[in-house]
């Protein structure tokens, strides 16, 4: 188990070694190896739309509205504009910041919000793991080194997706140094 990555973690979370954390179904003499969600730049899409309903927000309350509407309903706009915009980033956020890959000395979880009410939660042992595939597609993929691992397992099981998670090579030498441990040690 000395083998696997050094303590440590990225300043954007995305990629973190040994963290320091406890989940909900954490077994008692389980360990966190690695804690993985979607690369930052994956996020850019919503950032980005964002900024342009920020811009858009500006120009309707400063150059549009004051032709048709008075001050106090203009007021009334920014209100649910900025309440709305808000939201948008808020949930974004937490849909990105929950969304993550969990790999364990015992076992690999993924856990997937898609929305905020609902939640989906895959598991599997490492002894049960079949095959681990890795795909790193696009410019931005390879100059940023993201992409998807995809970890099979034996049987009927669901198979376990980690989309968009930077160093997908390294996940992959992790999750195979775990199933060489605990082939070596029974």
């Amino acid at each position: 188990m000395k083998d696997l990555a050094k303590a440590g973690h990225n300043l954007t979370y995305s990629f973190q070694t040994r963290p320091h954390v406890s989940f909900e179904t954490q077994l008692e003499d389980e360990e966190v190896i690695l804690v993985v969600r979607k690369h930052p730049l994956t996020q850019l899409q919503w950032v980005v739309n964002t900024l342009l309903l920020v811009v858009v927000g500006i120009f309707l309350g400063m150059a549009i509205l004051p032709l048709f509407l008075a001050s106090q309903y203009i007021t009334v706009f920014y209100f649910f504009f900025v309440f709305f915009t808000f939201s948008y980033v808020w949930l974004n956020f937490l849909l990105w910041y929950f969304t993550v890959g969990i790999i364990t000395n015992k076992r690999i979880i993924d856990l997937d919000f898609i929305n905020v009410l609902y939640k989906e939660f895959t598991a599997t042992t490492i002894e049960q793991v079949s095959d681990i595939t890795t795909s790193v597609g696009g410019f931005f993929g390879s100059f940023f080194n993201f992409g998807d691992v995809m970890v099979k397992t034996q049987g009927f099981q669901q198979n376990i997706e980690f989309l968009d998670v930077p160093q997908p090579a390294d996940i992959v030498e992790i999750i195979n140094l775990l199933m060489r441990d605990i082939q070596d040690n029974p």
